[in-house]
């Protein structure tokens, strides 16, 4: 397989991992979970199911101080203020355009990977740039009435942290084997949540079988499978492909909220999908760089 084509399933992959999670968290909320149950469980079991497949596969998790350091922030500030700053954009704005400030980062991945130079523009790669933002304007279902600044402020917030994760992630994905960096950084998250939830006292232990599942569930596909594919899908394509591709993720959770939910979509979220998907393809064909070939040698 070419190596681009490699990096392009993984980062889809890790889309649509991703893309589980707001139909697993209704799921967990209809089973009487909140949101620090949730996020908890989630990282623990992550955790949990991570270090097994280190041991299984006899992969030596050990890594120096300063990598450790680094993956535990990646964790720590990647999950947990990323987290809490798009939460709180979500209590002063509509759901929609909370998700659609969070989904600036892909302009801000290819902007700084640009300026710290890990990365470089072309026209192609900016055009599906915009075609994939066009098409979540339409997607997501945008009203832009009666706008907070405090939210638009916490969900610019939250695009910008996860772009330097998604940054950070690319320049350790040089040193370090992607399934030992997903490790450490569930395992950083896990222990953040873990403090939090014995610190408020939050935690809800009266679950159903059917909310230990569906958390069950979250942590392996909404966890591992999004965050291992989108380190591994890395080295081959580069952070802002990644970045580009993983736009189809709203695409994923509407397919998903019509078939599991009941959801309708709309006119224009179809056409926001479509051009979404048009995005990725025209990438795909004719937005490679020299930048993201000579990466797909790393492993």
């Amino acid at each position: 397989m070419i190596p681009h084509h490699k990096g392009t399933l993984l980062a889809l992959a890790s889309a649509a991992g991703f893309a589980t999670l707001p139909i697993f968290i209704k799921f967990s909320y209809a089973a009487g979970a909140n949101t620090l149950t949730i996020l908890t469980t989630r990282f623990i079991l992550a955790s949990i199911f991570l270090w097994l497949i280190l041991y299984l596969r006899n992969i030596n998790a050990s890594v120096n101080k300063k990598i450790g350091i680094q993956l535990v922030l990646l964790g720590v500030v990647g999950y947990g203020a990323m987290s809490a700053t798009f939460a709180a954009s979500i209590q002063y704005l509509p759901a929609s355009l909370s998700s659609m400030l969070l989904y600036l980062y892909p302009a801000i991945v290819s902007l700084l990977a640009i300026v710290l130079g890990d990365d470089q523009l072309n026209w192609r790669k900016f055009a599906s740039l915009s075609i994939c933002f066009s098409g979540l304007f339409f997607i997501l279902g945008v009203s832009f009435t009666g706008v907070s600044t405090v939210g638009v402020i916490c969900g610019i917030t939250s695009a910008i942290i996860y772009s330097l994760y998604i940054l950070a992630g690319n320049r350790l994905m040089k040193t370090v084997d992607s399934l030992v960096a997903t490790t450490y950084v569930c395992t950083a998250a896990a222990i953040t949540f873990i403090l939090i939830s014995l610190l408020t006292g939050e935690f809800i232990f009266t679950l159903p079988a059917s909310g230990w599942l569906t958390l069950l569930a979250m942590s392996i596909f909404s966890t591992i499978v999004g965050i291992l594919g989108v380190f591994a899908a890395l080295p081959y394509i580069g952070p802002s492909n990644a970045a580009i591709i993983s736009c189809a993720e709203p695409v994923l959770t509407v397919c998903m909220s019509i078939s599991l939910l009941g959801e309708k979509i709309t006119p224009p979220q179809l056409g926001g999908g479509l051009l979404i998907l048009a995005g990725i393809l025209f990438l795909q064909l004719w937005g490679g760089t020299k930048q993201s070939q000579q990466t797909t040698g790393a492993s």
